[in-house]
């Protein structure tokens, strides 16, 4: 039968046992409890609008678009960046990449080193069986040792990026002249193709992270630039890459693609602005707004697409509400839910909530909410809420419905996390 954690009612068991592609289109409401909750949904014109904005945004920098897909792990939603103008997507590990080619997806970053035998044999296979153009980040003599080994013997070339990283960071090497020195090695290695250089500055932490990740960013452009002269790379375009979901204006600007030679590209990774949220990237995007003109210049803003639907359970106390949905629903890492809707079957529209309901504690399958002692609500009513930190909401749902003002589902997709 069909594996899902999204359940719809009276579906024929003919049609249950065909997949996800066979259900979508059958006029499925959410208010109309044609699903059983708690559900997690993507507001079709949000996902839209953010499409939009960061393909604007890039465009008016001069930057290819990477976005990171660990976010969604959506295929789907691979497929609709890619088709709204992304050069590439970034994934984080070998089965990712898989799940991209499945999609159709044809340009592929891997934002991480490729490790163990069993991971190098199914990049070689996706080469040899797609037309997968694809780039891994390296940051060590003995990886790309083996690395060269295994393509080799595979009839293989591979393309490479070096990562460059900082004390206390995540991945890289530390310090130009490891970078240089693995590029002298690379070089030697008949099978691998150094492609340029990479990096990741959401680590960088302290009292004026901005000047420091512009200080750290410089010297990586300063970093290709000698590389390059010292005739480091391979033939073809280079890659410079970096940015997350928070930093990316100060990468793009920093990099400044206007100012760099021919044939190179400026790549940036964002993550989570086709999901966005109400909580850490929405406050990380307005920084981002207040230091960059150019974002303040483009036409609208992106818009958290993220929704969890949910019934009230129960109401034991006055003040008190318990719903239907936890831990095993949302992230609750970087900030509990927020409420945002609330609708009694049988109403005509939803209502917007008032500010003083708020959850104040989760747990593995209820969420506490607090508010007036005389407000109006009853089990069987249905919340919404707004999330922070996308990525630990969707890794924790099979399905997503995508669904379009009225709440009607037009479209279920599958994550493959």
């Amino acid at each position: 039968m069909l594996l899902m954690n999204i359940h719809p009612t009276n579906i024929p068991l003919s049609l249950a046992s065909k997949g996800i592609g066979d259900i979508q289109q059958t006029g499925w409401n959410i208010l109309a409890e044609d699903i059983s909750l708690p559900v997690a949904v993507l507001k079709q014109s949000a996902l839209h609008n953010n499409l939009k904005w960061m393909a604007n945004y890039a465009n008016k920098l001069g930057v290819k678009l990477a976005p990171h897909g660990k976010t969604s792990m959506a295929p789907a939603l691979f497929k609709t960046q890619i088709e709204a103008g992304a050069w590439a997507m970034t994934l984080a590990t070998a089965p990712q990449v898989a799940a991209a080619c499945a999609q159709g997806i044809e340009r592929v970053l891997m934002a991480n080193q490729l490790v163990g035998k069993r991971n190098f044999a199914l990049i070689a296979q996706l080469l040899k069986t797609t037309n997968l153009e694809f780039y891994v980040f390296v940051d060590s003599h003995s990886n790309v040792t083996a690395l060269n080994q295994f393509f080799t013997e595979q009839g293989l070339m591979l393309n490479v990026l070096i990562e460059v990283g900082v004390e206390s960071g995540r991945c890289g090497v530390r310090g130009n002249q490891q970078a240089v020195d693995l590029a002298e090695h690379i070089k030697q290695l008949s099978n691998l193709k150094l492609r340029g250089v990479t990096f990741y500055e959401g680590v960088i932490r302290g009292d004026d992270p901005a000047t420091t990740i512009r200080q750290f960013v410089e010297n990586i452009k300063q970093l290709s630039l000698l590389m390059a002269e010292q005739h480091l790379f391979a033939q073809g375009e280079i890659i410079v890459s970096g940015a997350g979901s928070a930093w990316y204006d100060v990468v793009a600007e920093q990099l400044d693609s206007s100012n760099l030679p021919e044939g190179w590209l400026v790549v940036i990774r964002p993550g989570c602005y086709l999901i966005h949220d109400t909580g850490i990237y929405q406050d990380a995007q307005q920084q981002l707004r207040e230091r960059s003109s150019l974002a303040c210049e483009i036409s609208g803003d992106l818009i958290s697409s993220l929704e969890i639907w949910a019934y009230v359970q129960s109401v034991p106390e006055p003040g008190m509400v318990i719903v239907g949905f936890g831990k095993r629903d949302a992230a609750f890492d970087a900030g509990l839910p927020t409420p945002e809707c609330h609708y009694r079957p049988g109403w005509q529209r939803t209502l917007k909530v008032n500010a003083q309901w708020k959850l104040t504690k989760i747990m593995d399958q209820h969420a506490m909410l607090s508010l007036p002692a005389d407000s109006d609500i009853q089990p069987g009513d249905i919340l919404s809420f707004s999330t922070s930190h996308p990525c630990l909401t969707l890794d924790k749902w099979r399905t997503l419905a995508i669904v379009d003002e009225q709440l009607n589902v037009i479209e279920l997709i599958e994550t493959q996390f």
